[in-house]
């Protein structure tokens, strides 16, 4: 079984695996949702003034009742990112360090720490999952990515001093596709709960190994 490669661009120096944001040996990483989104609450601004903006532009002389659709939508978005960063603040970021280095045919492992205590030791959900893109097409052509395969585990929350920390383990099997943006991507992803809300973390995952370079090859 064969993957598609990704075709690198002359001139243009890749980034490294700390710029693309993935985890690694060694360092603690913070889950994608450890700040909030700025261009979501520009783009939230940018609706809230349009109308006030197109009137100071054209000095008073254009104005269009469906101007006044982009305050509604940028409030809405607006209150959609102060709910996110609130949650945020209130059960703080998640931080990753891998064990070793994850790689198709081989082992997955390392430890999620929790910077804002969980009460009690209750369990939650660790799940390793390779992503395909734009699977799925709907009806109106829409696409959107699916699982292409996936593993999970209910690991019970443990005491460290006053953290919590979760340590988990998965083996990937051989023949699976690795990191390739144009058509499969890897996340780890943690779900829970956390005084009856619910609790959600991802982080972006190195999935690279010769073991597949080699089953690829023969």
């Amino acid at each position: 079984m064969s993957y598609k490669k990704s075709i690198p661009i002359p001139g243009l120096k890749p980034k490294s695996r700390e710029e693309l944001g993935y985890p690694g040996v060694g360092r603690w990483t913070g889950s994608a949702q450890a700040t909030g989104s700025k261009i979501q609450y520009l783009i939230g601004l940018f609706f809230l003034l349009l109308p006030l903006t197109v009137y100071a532009v054209t000095l008073g002389n254009y104005f269009h009742p469906i101007l006044l659709c982009g305050p509604f939508f940028g409030i809405c978005m607006l209150s959609s990112r102060l709910n996110t960063t609130r949650k945020l603040l209130k059960y703080g970021a998640t931080l990753l360090k891998l064990d070793t280095e994850p790689e198709v045919g081989g082992n997955a492992s390392g430890i999620i720490r929790f910077l804002k205590p969980l009460r009690g030791n209750q369990p939650v959900e660790v799940k390793l999952v390779c992503y395909k893109k734009d699977a799925i097409v709907s009806n109106n052509n829409l696409s959107r990515d699916a699982e292409y395969w996936s593993i999970k585990q209910q690991i019970r929350v443990k005491p460290e001093g006053r953290e919590r920390v979760v340590l988990f383990s998965f083996d990937v099997p051989s023949g699976l596709p690795v990191n390739d943006l144009p058509c499969y991507y890897w996340l780890l992803e943690l779900r829970g709960t956390h005084s009856q809300k619910s609790l959600y973390r991802s982080w972006r995952m190195p999935i690279d190994s010769t073991n597949s370079d080699r089953s690829e090859s023969g």
